[in-house]
């Protein structure tokens, strides 16, 4: 009874480890790019994303894109993936701003759709001045490969002073209007 006990015991453990290295093996390779600089284009706008070739079923990515702002700033972003079938192309499951000088997260976005589409959105206000990366991170599907694109702004917060400017005109020509109004 030992014996057979023992055996047992022996199977479960060797079916465990098998499971345990299939299902690594399961998870796939990281495919992730080297980090890419994004330029922000004469009004904030950014286009960026990436492809991956065929023959990359299961592999997993999770892409940064870097940039900096020089003062406090306002961020939107969008990453959509899309394929003739939810079983192809890519599954974005991912996408957040991270800190470049801690790592940390900013803040994360928001899965809006999925399936034949993959939509995601992050937004922020008033970001400090400092450098940024936001990730995009997914799976590839099925072996045909895949793409997503992104597009963003990152639009500058007007300064305290420019909103005491404004508030002075808007009573310079209240003023006006009064005294106008006086004299007809």
């Amino acid at each position: 009874m030992k014996k057979n006990f023992s055996s047992v015991v022996l199977a479960l453990v060797v079916a465990a480890s098998s499971l345990a290295a299939s299902s690594a093996f399961a998870a796939g390779a990281d495919i992730s790019k080297a980090p890419k600089a994004v330029t922000l284009a004469s009004k904030g706008n950014a286009n960026f994303g990436d492809t991956f070739s065929n023959n990359n079923q299961a592999n997993l990515f999770a892409d940064k894109f870097t940039f900096n702002t020089s003062g406090l700033s306002n961020v939107d972003m969008i990453v959509t993936s899309t394929s003739t079938k939810a079983t192809n192309g890519l599954n974005l499951t991912g996408l957040a701003l991270f800190n470049s000088s801690t790592d940390l997260v900013v803040a994360g976005g928001v899965q809006l759709l999925t399936g034949i589409q993959d939509k995601w959105t992050l937004s922020i206000n008033n970001l400090a001045a400092g450098s940024y990366y936001f990730k995009v991170s997914g799976n590839v599907v099925s072996t045909t490969g895949g793409a997503f694109a992104g597009n963003g702004h990152v639009l500058a917060v007007p300064e305290a002073d420019t909103y005491a400017m404004l508030l002075a005109g808007f009573g310079v020509l209240g003023l006006l209007a009064r005294r106008r109004n006086k004299a007809a």
